[in-house]
């Protein structure tokens, strides 16, 4: 009989629940929309109540649809969380809800951020915490709120990530596990939390708010009566600690140790490698790996896939009402592909890698280009800008293969854009849910289904889609020198804008 385990992945729009068996096949999945707030510019917020809600709600789905699949009840033998990384959700001193949730699309802290720039704190952080703050990561939402609103700082008793408050509905236990510690407050060479590092951006006083950390695939707690009612968990099923979706990402994919580059073309690029030696760049953040004395350099933006989720709800819902949108939609791609085209998209919409505040655009439009010219521009600008990230983490391509997941890697359009821009092997593993694979894989070694994460991985190892290079290289290099181009062009129209 095989084993069977739930991962839960919660990200920005969507939280999906997943049965898998332990051989990595899914059972059954079920998912539901969380809604943004965006009532406040520059907050993209989320009610914390109503998220547990929509996630117990897929959980309870995805179990029925595994039990009806299967011809019997299914009960996982253990569960884990992955869910979207940085942002900020608090709970007070009775373990509710602390006001919504900041998600890591939010970037009210962006003014705080130029003075730490400007005073040196950001270098020190880099230094010290193997990271530079941005707009969304805890250290600069915290400050902000201790400057604005200190009655709610001054409540804060548990200061938890997306999974971590997901982890707690289940068991009702504060912790939050290594990957996921490392966002601000942990010293890059000890991997722990760092008291300098908290006076450093002055939070000394929320340092007891900080929650226990516990390994991924240790059992951080079992499922309580209250969310077994909730969610059709049996009570007291172990909940491993889980992971940061991006890290979860690359285990479902595959990548437990160097040597390979996970890409995830999400709402966020994600550009991550496992390296086994601490180093600090302002091209990436250096957080911990999935075990002490391993770190994953993430070089990261919120400028991917949600660019062209804008461009089609904005300029194509007439494929979107249709059948089979993206057939139309290849079809406009196709007639253009050997048309020569200057566009240059900068994918900007909710934020750049760039210290300036850089907006997204279109540059180079001209009345004789068409709907499928604008689009290959925007995919082009997309995968342009994992490029920019790639080159960061690995500047002399010394890792010629690429693991690549998210939602546009399951179109082959995006797959070849990928391996030709980046001019690597690209392997597209075929398995859409890769996230919640790894929070399965987690709980899996929890339990002792799996004895590690290499083992773990080749039990679960899906089929995979190979991209090489082809004959668009030469093309998408020149590309990228005009896509360099336009954003110092940019930049300096910015720079002129805003100057005193």
């Amino acid at each position: 009989m095989p084993a069977y385990l739930l991962g839960l992945d919660s990200g920005l729009t969507v939280t999906k629940a997943v049965v898998f068996r332990d051989d990595g096949k899914v059972v059954a999945l079920a998912r539901r929309e969380i809604a943004q707030i965006k009532a406040v510019p520059r907050h993209v917020e989320r009610d914390m109540t109503a998220h547990w809600q929509a996630s117990a709600a897929a959980i309870r789905e995805a179990l029925e649809q595994a039990s009806a699949s299967v011809g019997a009840a299914v009960r996982p033998a253990a569960v884990s969380v992955a869910g979207h990384g940085d942002g900020l959700y608090l709970l007070d001193g009775d373990g509710a809800p602390l006001g919504l949730a900041a998600t890591s699309l939010d970037s009210r802290a962006q003014p705080l951020l130029r003075h730490w720039d400007e005073t040196g704190i950001s270098e020190k952080a880099l230094e010290l915490t193997g990271q530079r703050p941005f707009a969304s990561s805890p250290a600069p939402l915290l400050a902000h709120m201790k400057a604005h609103e200190p009655e709610r700082f001054e409540r804060i008793a548990a200061v938890l990530s997306c999974k971590d408050w997901l982890r707690f509905c289940l068991t009702g236990r504060v912790a939050t596990d290594f990957t996921e510690a490392s966002v601000a407050f942990t010293d890059i060479g000890t991997q722990r939390y760092s008291e300098e590092a908290l006076a450093l951006f002055g939070l000394d006083a929320i340092a007891g708010a900080l929650p226990d950390v516990l390994m991924p695939c240790e059992i951080a707690g079992y499922v309580t009566e209250e969310a077994a009612l909730a969610t059709g968990l049996a009570a007291g099923t172990p909940v491993a600690t889980g992971l940061h979706d991006v890290t979860a990402c690359a285990v479902g994919a595959g990548v437990t140790k160097a040597g390979t580059i996970a890409v995830i073309a999400g709402t966020y690029s994600i550009n991550e490698m496992l390296v086994d030696m601490p180093g600090t760049s302002v091209g990436w953040n250096a957080r911990n790996g999935l075990r002490p004395g391993q770190w994953m350099n993430m070089s990261v933006s919120p400028a991917s896939s949600a660019n062209l989720d804008w461009f089609l709800g904005t300029t194509a819902r007439d494929a979107l009402a249709g059948g089979d949108p993206f057939a139309l939609l290849q079809a406009e791609l196709d007639a253009v592909a050997d048309d020569p085209s200057d566009i240059v998209y900068l994918p900007y919409l909710y934020g750049s890698p760039h210290a300036e505040d850089v907006p997204a655009a279109f540059l180079g439009l001209r009345g004789w280009h068409g709907r499928g010219h604008m689009l290959r521009a925007v995919a082009e600008g997309i995968v342009f800008n994992h490029r920019h990230h790639v080159d960061l983490i690995d500047p002399d391509g010394s890792v010629g293969k690429v693991r690549l997941t998210g939602g546009s890697s399951r179109n082959p359009f995006f797959g070849q854009l990928f391996a030709d821009a980046l001019n690597r092997r690209v392997e597209v593993p075929e398995m859409p849910e890769a996230g919640a694979l790894g929070a399965a894989i987690a709980a899996g070694i929890a339990v002792n289904v799996y004895g590690d994460w290499e083992e773990a991985t080749a039990r679960t190892a899906p089929d995979l889609r190979i991209y090489q290079p082809g004959r668009s290289v030469p093309r998408l290099q020149a590309g990228y020198g005009g896509y360099r181009d336009a954003i110092d062009t940019v930049i300096h129209r910015y720079k002129e804008k805003t100057a005193p």
